[in-house]
């Protein structure tokens, strides 16, 4: 009986370290059985990075021929990707995209997933095609689902496009049961939509408060509890909802607004309904972030609250009352601890309210991504508002000679006066104006410029971030 239970351990042992070393051989497998292969493809990817591109296309076929003939699979996905990059970088798609689809098709059958997921991503910049996205705002006035494409550049930079973008108002910020109850209907909607239509992975839904909302909730420290009271019945459990402070929200804003070329160079302000926030980055590529604690929104309950008077004049002398007695310090303290707020030449401006100034005072361009605006034309609007409001609501559109450019002016039009009654517009508008003119105390030729599509701009580059941090953590 012991003799047998002893040949059964020599045996359970055999067994074992014969096991082990096929799981060493399999995994040994996978690894390069060339040096001198491996290292003519590292020759080839340097030679093509000091733009050598046909002495790379040589060792890159060389490298592929005897990674072939040594039945080396990881050298021959590696030249397949190289020559991927090499035909990429001299604008030979067909066989850049042939030589990725080669790549991929190797590393996953050698179970590297992460470097395959990688070269799909070139595979797919390479056939012009992106990932779709999707992000829900709680903001203090709303809800809003956009839906964006994402796609890495042929120069390497990651791109999105609006693919689609639907709005739902609420008063989020007004933390009463209605309030909540409303928010989360307003996204059991937009979930609703997005999975109806839409067929985006859950891991590639991102559901974020606003800065500016979660400000309001920090003032009674109800932060959880709004995101469990908020969340719909049917939303997938995979989803979480985030939030963001006000610096990061300025962040992402950057981000997703100001183009590549002009992201440390320019500054950016957000003149949002909660909170105005924005920022820069200085000369180190470090973020410098502007917060001011009032928005549009909060600065006419600020006005309402120190005002019985319903009339207009009472609700400006009120308003501006309250810059100059003590919000203007404010301004003034933080833009000059961050100096480059004034001193840089350009500011992309984003905000409901400037919308609203661009809306009216440029009506011919709610088809322009961009829109360049003056600080004259926002104290122009403000003075408009006071004193001929019916008019300014009702540009002439008459020098606009399509008709379809037209037609696209007059809604936008429409949208802003639904959006806002008068004295939303004016305090706004005050707010803003009064911040423009301390931006501009230091450069008045600073260009100031109104991006169409800077709603969705933190929550585009929320994704951005996402798309881009996607392989960190990976390592081990």
């Amino acid at each position: 009986m012991f003799n047998l239970l002893k040949c059964t351990v020599m045996l359970r042992k055999t067994i074992l370290l014969i096991s082990v070393f096929f799981v060493y051989q399999v995994g040994t497998a996978q690894n390069i059985k060339s040096q001198a292969t491996f290292r003519m493809l590292k020759t080839a990817t340097s030679l093509m990075e000091a733009q050598q591109f046909d002495a790379a296309e040589e060792f890159f076929k060389k490298g592929l021929e005897k990674s072939k003939a040594n039945f080396d699979t990881y050298c021959q996905a590696f030249a397949h990707e190289g020559l991927g990059n090499l035909y990429s970088k001299t604008d030979r798609s067909e066989l850049a995209i042939t030589h990725y689809k080669s790549a991929v098709r190797i590393y996953r059958s050698m179970g590297l997933t992460v470097i395959a997921d990688v070269v799909e991503t070139l595979l797919k910049s390479q056939q012009g095609v992106g990932d779709m996205y999707a992000g829900i705002e709680i903001g203090a006035k709303g809800v809003k689902l956009s839906v964006i494409e994402v796609k890495l550049s042929k120069d390497r930079e990651y791109d999105y496009t609006l693919i689609s973008d639907t709005s739902i108002n609420t008063d989020a910020a007004a933390l009463s049961y209605q309030s909540e109850k409303e928010t989360r209907e307003a996204i059991t909607t937009l979930w609703n939509i997005l999975s109806r239509r839409y067929s985006i992975p859950s891991k590639k839904v991102h559901i974020v408060i606003s800065s500016g909302v979660k400000q309001e909730l920090d003032k009674y420290d109800k932060v959880d509890y709004f995101t469990q009271v908020i969340r719909p019945a049917n939303l997938d459990p995979e989803i979480r909802i985030a939030y963001i402070t006000p610096e990061q929200e300025s962040q992402l804003s950057v981000l997703g607004i100001v183009p590549q070329k002009r992201r440390f160079t320019a500054t950016q302000l957000d003149v949002g309904s909660g909170n105005t926030k924005g920022g820069y980055y200085n000369e180190n590529k470090t973020f410098i972030p502007v917060t001011c604690p009032l928005g549009t929104k909060s600065f006419q309950r600020l006005i309402e609250s120190k005002t019985e008077d319903i009339g207009l004049d009472s609700y400006v002398r009120t308003a501006e009352g309250l810059w100059r007695d003590s919000l203007k310090r404010i301004v003034m303290n933080e833009f000059f601890i961050k100096r480059d707020v004034r001193n840089r030449d350009i500011m992309y401006i984003s905000g409901g309210v400037v919308w609203a100034v661009v809306s009216l005072m440029h009506p011919e361009s709610a088809n322009y991504n961009y829109t360049e605006i003056t600080s004259q034309d926002i104290s122009e609007f403000r003075k408009l508002l006071y004193t001929d409001y019916e008019n300014l609501v009702k540009p002439d559109l008459s020098f606009m000679h399509d008709p379809e450019q037209r037609k696209v002016s007059q809604k936008n039009i429409v949208r802003v006066v639904n959006t806002y009654d008068k004295k939303a517009l004016l305090a706004g508008t005050i707010w803003l104006d009064e911040l423009i003119k301390e931006v501009n105390t230091a450069n008045p030729s600073k260009k100031f410029i109104y991006a169409k599509y800077a709603y969705v701009g933190w929550i585009s580059g929320y994704i951005i971030k996402k798309v881009t941090q996607q392989y960190t953590g990976l390592v081990n």
